[in-house]
């Protein structure tokens, strides 16, 4: 039995949090995962059809974040993330199977504090560059037929800014994370059209120590 037992701690150690960081460390974490997107609705009316509306659309996020331990409780990261963003819009009578992608690449700078050793609440900012802008979409001819567009659309600005909120929780070297990006900034180019990035997302990561 005590054999046992101790065949199933080792198997586990790997998955077994750290009791303690280490001040003054660094520590680089590659990560992937998945992105649950949308624009916020534009007061955009659709004749008398009513208001434009959009739709959350799944995305894929990757990079890394290299995180400095200031004290026990408390770090910094920054990082690089490749973000596919953007949204879909529901069907109305001038457009159907619309979807907006935009691709970012986004640098998060936050603070985190571990609530307990392998537990941490993240804050902070987040300035994200568009790459490409695009848009697929179905409207209709003059004849009232729809056809299929597809346009590299430059109504969209090229800057974004971005507070991430969330939580992650080490598992040994594995971390998973969520966090939700509030878009500060209106993510069209014109001031009549105001919508802002709205992003939940979740990664896992895995701690290299430097």
């Amino acid at each position: 039995m005590k054999r046992n037992l101790f065949i199933l701690a080792m198997l586990a150690m790997p998955f077994i949090g750290n009791a303690q960081r280490e001040t003054g460390s660094w520590t680089l974490i590659p990560k992937v995962g998945i992105n649950i997107a949308k624009l916020t609705d534009p007061d955009i009316y659709i004749a008398e059809n009513g208001k434009m509306e959009y739709t959350n659309k799944v995305g894929f996020v990757a990079g890394a974040e290299l995180e400095y331990q200031l004290y026990e409780r408390f770090s910094l990261s920054g990082g690089l993330l490749y973000s596919n963003q953007g949204t879909k819009t529901k069907d109305n009578p001038e457009f159907r199977n619309t979807s907006s992608t935009l691709h970012y690449l986004n640098i998060p700078l936050t603070a985190n504090i571990y609530i307990a050793p392998d537990f941490a609440f993240h804050v902070g900012l987040q300035p994200g560059f568009a790459l490409k802008k695009h848009i697929d979409e179905e409207t209709k001819d003059e004849h009232g037929n729809w056809i299929d567009t597809s346009t590299d659309e430059t109504w969209f600005k090229t800057f974004d800014l971005s507070i991430p909120i969330g939580l992650s929780y080490d598992i040994g070297a594995i971390q998973i994370d969520a966090r939700y990006n509030l878009g500060l900034t209106n993510a069209t180019k014109y001031d009549a059209v105001k919508i802002h990035n709205r992003v939940i997302q979740l990664t896992v990561g895995y701690r290299f120590e430097l």
